[in-house]
Order: C-alpha cells, then sequence, then structure tokens
C-alpha cells in the first residue's frame, strides 16, 4: 500500500494524540509524516523523538506548502486557528480532519464548508463519538426509524478543571478573543463536554449533518477567572420537535465528579449510557416490548477511529464521512444561540465558591445540576 502522507497541524496539547498515534503505528497504517506545523514544537516532551525519526517542523501552514504537500492534515490547534488553517490545507490540496469545535462561529464553519466544496477535498471534524462503532450502530437504527420518533434526549457530564487547565498553553482557553481579535469563545460547552452536547444534535438529525436547534432556555455561570462559563444548563427544542437537555460543568469538585451520562428517549425506546454516580460502558436500548439491544461498548477518547476512517477516505475508500462540517456547523449555531440568549454569564457569588489544590468549585453545585438533569429543571 502506498503511504499516505499526513501533516500534523499542532503537535502539544490534544494534538500529542495525533503525535502519539504516527509516532506508535503510523509505520503499520502506511501512514508518512510529511510535517509537524508547531512555532513551539521545540518546547514539547515528543520533540526529540520526532526530531530522532526526521520529521521536519514549520512555524506556519503555508512555510510547509511553499515547498511540499500532503495527502491528509490533522488540525489540532487553539479554536481560533481552526477555520483559517482549515481552509488553507484545502486549498493547498489536502483532506482535512480537523479537531472539535470546527470553529468558534457558524460563519468560520460556513468558510470552511466553502473552501471544501472548492477543493474537491473530504473535511472531517473531530467530535469522536460520531467515529465510534457502537454510536455508529444506534445511529442505523435512529435513522432506520427502528426506535421511532425522537422525544427527549438529556445529556450530563460534571468534570473538575484546575485552574492549570485555563492557564495552559497560550492561555487562549475560557477568553471570548486572541490578542488579535479573531473569536475563541472557548467554554465548557463549546470544547471539553461538547461532544455530549453535538451527539444529540447529530443523532436525530437527518444522515450524518445534524439537527439545529431552533429555541433554548439556558442559563451559564462561571466561578472561575474567565470571560465565558464554566457551567451549564440547556433546555432546547430541535427542528424535529424533540426536546434535548444540556448539562455540564467544570466547577464541582473532585468527588462530584460525574462521567458522561445520557437517556434519549424515542417512541418505541429509551436509549441509555451510564447513570449518576456510574462510568457508562455499554449503550443500551429498551424497546417498550421489554425487549433489550445492547449496541455494544462506547470509546469516549482516543484518535484512532477517527485517523483511521478518515485515512480511508483519503485513499478513496467509498466510505462515509460520519462527522462533516454541516455537523459541526449544527454544534456552532447552537453556541451562537447561547451567547445570543445570555451573552454574559452568571458569576457565583464569592461566598460560595472554594479553592483546593488550585481548583475552583461550588459545594453542592453536584446536587443542584444532578437535580436538574434528573427533574430536566432549568440552574
Amino acid at each position: 500500500m502506498k503511504p499516505l502522507s499526513v501533516l500534523l497541524v499542532g503537535a502539544g496539547g490534544y494534538a500529542a494524540n495525533y503525535v502519539r498515534e504516527m509516532l506508535d503505528h503510523g509505520e503499520e497504517r502506511a501512514l508518512r509524516l510529511a510535517g509537524v506545523v508547531d512555532p513551539y514544537a521545540a518546547t514539547l516532551p515528543s520533540y526529540a523523538e520526532l526530531k530522532q525519526r526526521g520529521a521536519r517542523f514549520f512555524g506556519t501552514v503555508n512555510q510547509f506548502y511553499d515547498l511540499n504537500s500532503a495527502d491528509l492534515a490533522v488540525i489540532a490547534t487553539p479554536i481560533q486557528y481552526h477555520a483559517p488553517q482549515a481552509v488553507a490545507c484545502l486549498a493547498h490540496g489536502s483532506h482535512v480532519l480537523c479537531e472539535k469545535p470546527a470553529a468558534a462561529t457558524p460563519e468560520d464553519v460556513e468558510r470552511m464548508i466553502a473552501a471544501r466544496d472548492a477543493s474537491g477535498r473530504a473535511l472531517a471534524i473531530g467530535f469522536q463519538w460520531c467515529y465510534d462503532e457502537a454510536m455508529l450502530r444506534l445511529k442505523a437504527d435512529v435513522d432506520a426509524g427502528a426506535l421511532g420518533r425522537p422525544v427527549a434526549l438529556r445529556s450530563i457530564v460534571l468534570w473538575p478543571r484546575a485552574i492549570s487547565y485555563y492557564k495552559r498553553g497560550m492561555g487562549w482557553a475560557g477568553r471570548k478573543y486572541d490578542a488579535a481579535g479573531a473569536p475563541i469563545f472557548d467554554s465548557v460547552a463549546s470544547n471539553a463536554t461538547a461532544h455530549y452536547l453535538e451527539n444529540m444534535l447529530w443523532l436525530v438529525g437527518a444522515g450524518y449533518n445534524g439537527a439545529d436547534i431552533t429555541g433554548m432556555t439556558v442559563r451559564t455561570m462561571r466561578a472561575n477567572d474567565i470571560e465565558t462559563f464554566d457551567t451549564i444548563v440547556m433546555d432546547a427544542v430541535l427542528e424535529n420537535g424533540a426536546k434535548a437537555l444540556f448539562v455540564a460543568s467544570h466547577a464541582v469538585g473532585e468527588d462530584g465528579r460525574q462521567e458522561p451520562a445520557f437517556v434519549y428517549e424515542f417512541e418505541n425506546a429509551t436509549v441509555r449510557f451510564g447513570g449518576i454516580g456510574e462510568n457508562g460502558s455499554n449503550i443500551l436500548a429498551r424497546f417498550r416490548d421489554g425487549s433489550v439491544k445492547d449496541y455494544g461498548l462506547t470509546n469516549l477518547g482516543g484518535v484512532a477511529s477517527k485517523l483511521d476512517r478518515v485515512c480511508a477516505i483519503a485513499r478513496g475508500e467509498p466510505l462515509p464521512l460520519p462527522c462533516p462540517a454541516e455537523a459541526a456547523l449544527r454544534h456552532a449555531r447552537a453556541m451562537a444561540m447561547i451567547r445570543e440568549k445570555q451573552p454574559e454569564a452568571d458569576v457565583f457569588p464569592e461566598s460560595a465558591v472554594r479553592v483546593d489544590d488550585g481548583l475552583v468549585w461550588v459545594p453542592g453545585l453536584r446536587d443542584r445540576l444532578v437535580k436538574c438533569y434528573e427533574n430536566w429543571e432549568t440552574l
């Protein structure tokens, strides 16, 4: 098999997972590292190994394409760079796998779609549940009508994040704009827990393109010293009439951690993953006739399934793309609607906030959010 040339745009932070995948499994997948674009590459733990393997480093995407080409570009950089980097890579003839969120605004995602259409290349977004085999089996049943019409979907994830989380990298986390004025809008709902909001929109939409939110009641709050929000309860209506409740926070204590869980109600079945106080494993559907279908173990993390699917498409295999930019556009529109409904997050009273070992958290918040999730209430 002819090697597929891969450009890694970003090598630190989450991008380190792609670096590791290329170093450990690139050869067996017939992947050749064409280059690494990261102006801070020399500071990364993987730098010495990459250099030893003959990797070439570039400060910008354009510097790479001046004298080089790549079959596939994998973009895992700060949010504000996704759109311009994706547009440039597509214009130079590369297929693109861009990490989530696709971009900070719907307008930027639409620019990416236009560039994709002009290039004739694939543009995949890395919402990882879209590539998960168990989730794809569920999606196939939803699309086939086996579960009936979607009625009410709810999802919760409570992941404490320390102050260091917001100080990482170039300090873009939790900000609305960077120093140059480029939009970021990084928040608990746009980044770390974005998968679980996007999944509801993706699962019940037409094909893999997702469904838009047509209206919502939302409250965002923050305990951390950030510009956006670290806590959200969103009660929404989707374009197909289904309801969707999304509950997420980074402002809970370590003992308040709640791994992702959901309950998706359809006319003919209830689909569950995880539960309060549980770590999810398999996706289970219980039908109204009492039968149960196990869709299998779902993988909450990792980059292999995304990379494998997009590499296969780049090689010309006739496979569908489970997370096209249109699906990510639904998420971007949801985030824009949240900003429109509540431009500034409410701030938890100082007396309600604790700081322990670098973690900012609100005692009692977990219980409040679990109550919202279980009783379909707003914050």
